[in-house]
């Protein structure tokens, strides 16, 4: 098993135009991630609204970012279902497609035992004979994943490639440092990727990275200063309904649209003008980027 890419993988918005998958879209955000040195992406993310997908767009999606894959980027697919055998399925699809591992949430919505929730780690990564990346984000599946859990998983499957901790709990993300010696632990929040990085963690998975490489500056740099401006730019983003403003900056900066039409999937409600137009003035004074001027 290849060892993961160290620097910020991106949890890719699911690029869409007049509610339809957006082939363009696609091709537009890997060009800008492999130019702005992002180490992977990350299709059907919580950022990319995967729990509105079905079965059949959720694996178009795979297969379409794998299609256009751009050299020296690594794929990293989310492969979360509510049940294990649409897991499987796309696993096993992202697999074939050349991915380097695959990412899940646990099962979610129902509490589960860590007995549990690592008997279902083990029984994706075995049917899938694949690589997978733990993803501890308990504050949306309801269920956390506990860094001997996660350890567990490690020692009976010999195929868990990394861990993704969205946890926002540092002492969290340095259990699994602890437990998982060698593989590689990810930082799940933005604001917290140059706290991560002194910790020792292998990068961050970064959500403002669909729009700009600021991110990769802060972890490249070590920058306070970056990293300062990288949570406001946070602070601003959570003024809108999660994932809103991702997708909206994702249409005005990378794509130069600046009224997009049916960019976000259903029912989610895209920004008004005015809210639009003072969010996109206020993330280029942040980022210190004058693109989406036109569009």
């Amino acid at each position: 098993m290849a060892r993961l890419p160290g620097g910020i993988v991106t949890p890719a918005v699911t690029p869409l135009k007049d509610g339809e998958l957006d082939r363009e879209g696609i091709s537009e955000l890997l060009e800008f991630l492999r130019s702005s040195g992002a180490a992977a992406v990350f299709p059907a993310s919580s950022v990319g609204s995967f729990h509105l997908l079905s079965l059949s767009e959720h694996s178009r999606l795979i297969s379409e970012f794998a299609a256009r894959l751009p050299s020296g980027l690594s794929l990293l697919p989310g492969v979360h279902r509510g049940n294990l055998e649409e897991a499987v399925e796309l696993a096993r699809l992202a697999r074939d497609a050349g991915a380097a591992a695959v990412i899940s949430v646990p099962p979610f919505y129902s509490e589960l035992s860590q007995g549990e929730i690592a008997d279902y780690y083990s029984a994706l990564a075995r049917s899938a004979d694949v690589p997978i990346v733990i993803y501890n984000i308990p504050q949306m599946a309801r269920n956390r994943v506990e860094p001997g859990t996660a350890a567990e998983v490690a020692r009976a499957t010999g195929l868990v490639a990394g861990v993704k901790d969205s946890s926002r709990d540092l002492a969290s993300l340095q259990g699994y440092l602890r437990e998982l010696p060698g593989i590689p632990v990810y930082e799940g929040q933005d604001d917290l990727l140059l706290p991560a990085r002194v910790l020792g963690a292998h990068g961050g998975v970064c959500g403002t990275s669909n729009f700009t490489d600021l991110p990769g500056r802060v972890w490249r740099s070590g920058s306070p200063e970056l990293q300062s401006r990288l949570s406001r730019l946070m602070a601003e983003l959570s003024a809108f309904e999660f994932p809103s403003a991702y997708y909206y900056l994702f249409q005005a900066l990378v794509m130069g649209r600046r009224s997009p039409s049916g960019y976000l999937p259903r029912p989610l409600r895209p920004l008004g003008e005015r809210e639009a137009e003072a969010l996109l003035s206020s993330v280029r004074g942040i980022i210190g980027d004058d693109r989406g001027s036109s569009g």
